[in-house]
């Protein structure tokens, strides 16, 4: 199993496995993209490998892992918790039912993993009910989450599982994984560059016409920020007037340009905007940075609030040319 970037993660889950630590429940969080289901198939072949150094990625046990896809999953003892309602969350009837199964012992060795993949929109009802199985489980469970934050789950959830971050991968970690996707060189190049080491967001990218505008508005806009263009500024901002889902999209993402451009003002290499070279231009003071990401947080709240897309932008771009 190739996994790109989060070196410390995997060195981290090898060494619980050495020492026999590894905890009953872990989340694993961070962005779209950034491989957490593959971190987490990582972590159980890790935990239900039966080699000497795990995961051997030769046993039985990881072999059936290894051959897992979307379609099968020859693991008896990993197993996917369905998703289930219009959000995608989980019934509390599955969870009771993961529950009780937990409880049985595991068919080939001595763990069950059970998989909860995408629980930004999990169920308070349903965290209830796992709760108990969080705070007294069995020694053969281990029960693995994948979200975009920790406050996707309660407080009372939180306290018992583990959080791990998953990170963007290198540039050229990205680059490397394209080029084993078969994707061309100069694209490959491309798409690293403006995607921020996030590898399924730069596959997206490749394939997404709108998302490649949208990049390029946000390289136009982050030179028109650098330059005080007001007026630029207001006339990229009302191109996405009319799209509430683009336009939050929009806001993120000139987030991270802010962000790069206050790393790389300190030396900092770890970049994750969609254009280094106009991130450069942008001279901020940390308290400029601040002042211009608490703006896109507040035009965030008032999008998902539902404000007029017409007025949220106008006053987002005075605040940022303020």
């Amino acid at each position: 199993m190739t996994i790109y970037g989060n070196a410390p993660v995997q060195q981290l889950i090898r060494t619980m496995a050495a020492r026999d630590r590894i905890p009953h429940a872990c989340l694993l969080y961070g962005e779209k993209g950034m491989g957490r289901k593959t971190l987490a198939r990582y972590f159980a072949m890790t935990a239900l490998c039966t080699g000497e150094e795990k995961p051997c990625g030769m046993c039985p046990s990881c072999r059936k892992i290894l051959s897992d896809n979307d379609d099968t999953h020859p693991h008896p003892d990993f197993i996917y918790v369905p998703h289930a309602g219009k959000k995608g969350g989980f019934l509390v009837d599955t969870v009771r039912e993961v529950c009780k199964d937990a409880i049985v012992a595991p068919n080939d060795g001595e763990r069950k993993v059970y998989l909860f993949t995408d629980c930004d929109n999990i169920d308070i009802r349903a965290q209830n009910t796992l709760l108990k199985l969080t705070e007294e489980p069995p020694p053969h469970v281990l029960l693995l989450f994948t979200a975009l934050h920790q406050g996707a789950f309660l407080e009372t959830m939180r306290s018992r599982i583990m959080p791990i971050a998953v990170l963007p991968c290198t540039q050229e970690e990205c680059r490397q994984a394209l080029l084993e996707h078969d994707v061309a060189p100069a694209d490959a190049q491309r798409a690293s560059e403006c995607c921020g080491g996030n590898i399924g967001r730069a596959l997206a990218w490749l394939e997404d016409d709108d998302m490649q505008q949208m990049t390029g508005h946000i390289t136009a806009l982050t030179h028109a920020i650098a330059a005080k263009d007001t007026y630029e500024v207001l006339h990229l901002l009302s191109l996405y007037e009319k799209d509430r889902q683009c336009a939050q999209e929009l806001l993120r993402l000139l987030d991270l340009q802010l962000r790069d451009a206050l790393l790389l003002r300190f030396g900092r290499e770890d970049v994750t905007g969609c254009d280094r070279k106009s991130a450069e231009k942008l001279h901020l003071s940390a308290g400029r940075s601040a002042a211009m990401h608490d703006a896109i947080q507040e035009a965030y709240e008032q999008m998902q609030a539902n404000v007029s897309l017409k007025l949220v932008l106008a006053a987002l771009g005075g605040r940022l040319m303020g």
